[in-house]
Order: C-alpha cells, then structure tokens, then sequence
C-alpha cells in the first residue's frame, strides 16, 4: 500500500494540496505540529473521489495559534466553537483546524469537557478506529501516518470499530454515523461495537434536538441513504429518535436512486415528505418537535402525511389531471415527490409522477392582456379564465396558442356559461 505522501500528491487536487501546503507551514512557523486527520485520510488510503474534509489537528496549539495561521495565510476564520476548533477559508478551501484535545463526558448526551492534549488523545477521542489515523504535515515527517488505533488494519478488513466500550452511551449520534459509514463503505461492525451499540441504542434519547437533527439529516444525504436507514431499524434507532419513524424499504431505495443530483436542502425536505407519508398527524406534530424542524422540512413532513390521507380516502382515485392538480398545485413540490417516492410502483405514485412531470408547471400561452384582447371583461374575470385554460390544457382539451384562444372565444360567446 503507497504512503500518505504519494497518496496525496496522486487524489488531491494540486490547488488543495498547495493551501494544505500553506497551512501546514505557517503551523510550524507558529511553532505547533500540524497533522491531517478524520476521514481525509481513511478515504485516501480507500482510494474513495470525495470532496475534501480539510481536517488539521494542531498538537502544542494557544488559543492564539488560529489568528497567527489565518494572518500567515491570509485566510479568513469564519466560524469559531466552543471546542477550540475554527473553520477557516483557504485559498478557496474550507478548512476545519482543532487545537489537539482530549475530551470527556460528564453524562450520556452531554456536549463533552475538553482539554489540550495530546495527538494520541485527539485520535482516541474519535468515533471509530478508520477515522483516527492522521498524516504528518511537518516539513521534516511530510506524509508520515500515525496509526495509534489500529485504523488502516481495520480499513484493510472492512472493519467498523468503536474505540471503547461506552462510546456510545458518551455520544449516541455515533450511533447515526455507524449506521452512514457502514453502508457507504460496506463496511461491518466489528462484535464489540455491535455488542456495545445494541447495549447503548436507547442514549438516543439523551441527544438533543439539534444534534439528533443534523446527523439524521446527514443520513438522508448519503448515496446509500436506504441501507443506512436499513441498519437504524435494524439496530431498532429509528424508534428511539421518535416511535412513529418506520423504514419502508422500497420507498428508501427509489430515494437513494432519484435524489442523488438534488441540493441538499431539496433531499432534506423529499427525505422528510418520505419519512411523513402514511404518518398520522399526531405523530408528524411529535416528529416535528423532537427534531424542532424548520418551517420547509416541517411542512413536508406534514404535507405528506395529509396527502396520504386524501389518498387512503380514495379522493384521487378517477381524478381528472386538473383535479388531480387542485389537490396537489398548493403542496410543495418536495412534498408531492416523497409522496411519489412513498408510492413507488403503484397506479397512485405513477399519478403522481406524471403530475410532476406533466402538469404541474402547465400555463396558458395566452396572458391576460390577451384574454381581454379577445373581449373579456378586465377583473377578476381573467384569472379565472386563465386557471380554466390551463385545466384544459392539462386535460388535453387545448394544445396550441390557437385553440386557447378558440377555447376562450366559445365560453365569451356562450355568456361564459361553459365556466
């Protein structure tokens, strides 16, 4: 297996290795050690394409050190936390640069109580074995890895590891991630883990609302959101975030297949429609306030459910495409998608698809100066005339600019009474 050294100089970017470069020097001249740490290095020794996690661990660090670095490079410090941690822009790169620390937590959920310390207790604070190795960025041991935990062996076998036995009762989002490095590597737990995470699965509900949030949100994001989501139900950690979370297997994999060139927020909010469909209202007003969701994945989550009411009602059964369309034209467009995904394979999810693909975006050619034009009454005349026009093109009724404008002829002629 090649060193870090060539690894690097061969899958970064010659513009991200020059700003890694750069940090890295005027660490030194700032008298720290700097390393490259976290999933930067498991993913260069997997050989994975993935888009940078700029991790720099600072060992012998001041709380002075960030603003030497930043001045040296002229980089721009953008956000600071609590933890002795900055993420700073480089040369057009994100870097996320943490003073070496130990850490250690007073009870199950807490935020943990941290120290300087040490590259050995930086690496043996992290989640799991392959994500605490770090690379050398020092001038005189460039490329060097040190592998304290045994990562890149557990890397070789395809191993998850936690790194001790309570690291899950300490932080049960770890449990989350689990689930999202597992199913993105292909990866198996090892026994202890699964031992130890089967006996830590309920510190889920120590997490708070943000944190349990944000990494189930991570999970939606993976490539493989439906084997993560897999492994949560599988692991029963759905049911500990909120007892209403269910994994619908089919509805998951079409998420993972149709979703992939989405922003992020837009998967967000198709994955929340997904997770609400077939929901009952109590238990989408219950996820929403364990999550404390904003108004946008809220409204999917809600919408969705609603939806599949009108659905199970057989409402949408016989639907003309305009009347499919006065149902759904006032839901979000993420919204009517999860609930498509939900449906994936039955006459129903086909509507719905065709409704998003066809109708949805429909509008008359002909706009209301036109319509007056032809000799209706400027008011609120003219919009309802135009909403009638796109139902019929959506109908199939009119095709072309001339038969709207046949069509709105006819019902002038006739007194409007075909409205």
């Amino acid at each position: 297996m090649e060193d870090a050294a060539t690894l690097m100089e061969s899958e970064m970017a010659p513009a991200v290795l020059s700003a890694l470069r750069n940090v890295a020097k005027a660490a030194e001249e700032c008298g720290v050690e700097p390393f490259l740490v976290g999933g930067l290095v498991r993913d260069l020794y997997l050989g994975t394409k993935r888009s940078p996690d700029l991790d720099v661990a600072l060992v012998g660090a001041s709380a002075d050190s960030f603003d030497d670095i930043a001045r040296l490079v002229q980089g721009n410090i953008t956000k600071r936390s609590q933890f002795n941690t900055v993420r700073m822009k480089v040369g057009g790169y994100d870097f996320d640069i943490i003073m070496a620390r130990s850490e250690s937590y007073p009870s199950p959920g807490s935020l943990p109580v941290v120290r300087q310390g040490t590259l050995e207790d930086d690496l043996a604070r992290r989640d799991f074995s392959v994500n605490a190795m770090a690379v050398s960025l020092s001038d005189a041991n460039w490329g060097r890895l040190y592998d304290p935990q045994r990562g890149l062996r557990d890397l070789r076998s395809g191993t998850l590891r936690a790194l001790y036995a309570d690291s899950f009762r300490d932080d049960a989002t770890r449990i989350l991630r689990a689930a999202r490095y597992a199913s993105r590597l292909s990866f198996s737990l090892s026994h202890d883990t699964r031992r130890a995470l089967s006996g830590s699965v309920g510190f889920i509900q120590c997490i708070s609302s943000a944190r349990i949030r944000d990494e189930l949100e991570r999970v939606f994001l993976e490539p493989n959101a439906a084997a993560a989501f897999g492994l949560l139900q599988e692991w029963s950690a759905l049911a500990w975030i909120h007892p209403a979370l269910k994994y619908a297997p089919p509805a998951w994999r079409t998420f993972s297949e149709r979703t992939g060139m989405f922003s992020k927020s837009q998967r967000i909010e198709v994955a929340y429609s997904v997770l609400g469909s077939g929901m009952s209202r109590d238990a989408t007003v219950g996820i929403a306030g364990r999550l404390r969701l904003g108004a946008s994945d809220r409204r999917a989550l809600e919408e969705s459910a609603s939806l599949s009411d009108t659905i199970s009602a057989g409402e949408v059964a016989g639907l003309s495409n305009s009347g499919l369309a006065a149902i759904l034209d006032s839901l979000s467009e993420c919204s009517v998608l999860g609930s498509a995904l939900a449906a994936s394979g039955s006459p129903t999810g086909d509507r719905l698809d065709e409704y998003l693909r066809c109708h949805r975006n429909v509008q008359a050619e002909l706009s209301g100066s036109d319509i007056i034009a032809l000799g209706a009454t400027e008011g609120p005349e003219v919009g309802s005339l135009l909403r009638r026009i796109r139902a019929a093109r959506q109908d199939g009724l009119v095709r072309s600019r001339e038969e709207e404008e046949a069509f709105v002829l006819d019902g002038l002629k006739a007194s409007c009474t075909y409205w």
